[in-house]
């Protein structure tokens, strides 16, 4: 339950933690861990990478540490970076250790300056926010048995990693028997876990939250980058300017089901255009099957794009698409974009995943079958055809958006857990 005001109650007096801030983007609430003394709880997260690094899981992290530090928390992050030797540095508000990276296994970066530093430094913590799937943060709690408080953000069961998922689960395990608290982004994920059920009376739901796009620089690129992101360059603009956009993100991975959207491209109707943006290791399977079914001129592969273009990709867009096919799409992340941005989505009900529930069925967009591209380009083809659907869809995921899924309600969450763990130190925490 999200909440308005923690109050503190110190040898029995009471203030209020959160301070009316007028004119502030983000209304978080002031020190509100800071207890006697003038104690400011520290924070450490764990987590594989941080900001500049890409990825939903750097941008939730992200989005908390500074939440909290303009909460008043002190707030580090250790994390691996292309870095030679263990280095020390601000983004922001808040302080970023960054560990070389000795191997890569699975996606798992390893290297012993990561477990060296958290020995080091994790006893100057009241609360260690640990990111999972983290091979390296699980070992580290599991066997320093450092006093502070444990958090762990479950973003994703380790799904198809064979011998490293196998390794995994036994030391995520006793990671969760350690936990103070499991962060857990959706109920439907939670129960469907295996070993998120077995830690039930620990489990607390935190939906991800991301900032407001309206609240950012709301510039578009130029015309003719735009054209270039949808395959349009070279072409007439009068060719172009009728097109609907039917927009997909992600990385190019199997997990992802791009390979279906390729091939219901080929059933949808001319006017329609999906545009792909992400890399990856798939991208010549994709490149593959777009030559082979013959949809060169409804698919383009738009590759790694900055900010700025996909801000104008999102305006431009009539329809975004998450056609995933596995529990490893634990939540999508990038649904929460494509919502804020207005936008009507198309996703796979996806047993077990956050996704369904985050986009809700007839309600922002249409949820069908995992791995069905004929009823994939049927969901895309009828909500086409109805405009004043669409638009219905349109206003709703704005709303759900704004109700449910920004940053600052995912950080007011995040606090009022951080509250109800402090430490002695920082006094009585109660709503």
């Amino acid at each position: 339950m999200a909440f308005k005001e923690i109050v503190l109650t110190v040898h029995g007096s009471t203030s209020p933690a959160f301070a009316a801030e007028k004119g502030r983007r983000s209304r978080l609430p002031q020190d509100p861990l800071c207890g006697v003394s003038g104690h400011r709880t520290k924070v450490l997260h764990l987590g594989k990478h941080y900001h500049p690094d890409q990825g939903g899981i750097e941008t939730v992290t992200q989005n908390i540490a500074e939440g909290a530090a303009r909460a008043g928390c002190d707030v580090a992050v250790l994390c691996f970076g292309d870095v030679e030797r263990l280095s020390r540095e601000r983004v922001g508000d808040v302080e970023v250790l960054r560990a070389p990276i000795w191997r890569k296994a699975a996606s798992q970066p390893i290297g012993w300056q990561y477990f060296r530093a958290f020995l080091r430094c994790a006893r100057e913590y009241d609360i260690v926010h640990a990111h999972a799937p983290n091979m390296l943060a699980a070992l580290a709690v599991v066997l320093a048995r450092v006093p502070s408080r444990l958090v762990v953000h479950w973003h994703s069961d380790v799904v198809n990693k064979g011998w490293l998922g196998r390794m995994m689960h036994p030391l995520e395990w006793l990671m969760l028997r350690r936990a103070d608290a499991v962060i857990a982004t959706s109920q439907a994920y939670a129960d469907a876990s295996p070993l998120l059920r077995r830690f039930r009376d620990k489990v607390r739901v935190v939906p991800i939250g991301i900032e407001d796009p309206k609240l950012v620089d709301n510039r578009s690129v130029s015309a003719p980058a735009l054209a270039q992101a949808c395959g349009y360059a070279g072409q007439p603009a009068e060719e172009s300017h009728d097109d609907r956009i039917v927009l997909a993100i992600g990385r190019l991975v199997p997990y992802k089901g791009f390979e279906v959207l390729v091939e219901a491209a080929r059933e949808l109707p001319p006017g329609c255009r999906i545009v792909i943006v992400g890399g990856g290791e798939g991208r010549a399977e994709l490149e593959s099957r777009i030559a082979r079914y013959g949809v060169g001129d409804k698919v383009q592969l738009a590759g790694r794009l900055d900010d700025g273009s996909l801000r104008s990709l999102f305006q431009r867009a009539t329809l975004f698409c998450l056609p995933s096919v596995s529990r490893a799409e634990a939540f999508g992340v990038v649904l929460l974009e494509a919502m804020a941005h207005g936008l009507p989505i198309i996703a796979s009900d996806i047993t077990g995943s956050g996704v369904p529930w985050v986009n809700s069925h007839e309600e922002t967009g249409l949820n069908v079958p995992v791995g069905d591209a004929r009823a994939l380009a049927a969901a895309i083809t009828s909500l086409l055809a109805e405009p004043e659907r669409l638009e219905r869809m349109r206003a709703a995921a704005r709303r759900r958006f704004e109700a449910e899924f920004t940053a600052e309600t995912a950080t007011r969450r995040v606090l009022e857990l951080y509250a109800a763990l402090a430490p002695p130190q920082c006094g009585n925490v109660v709503a």
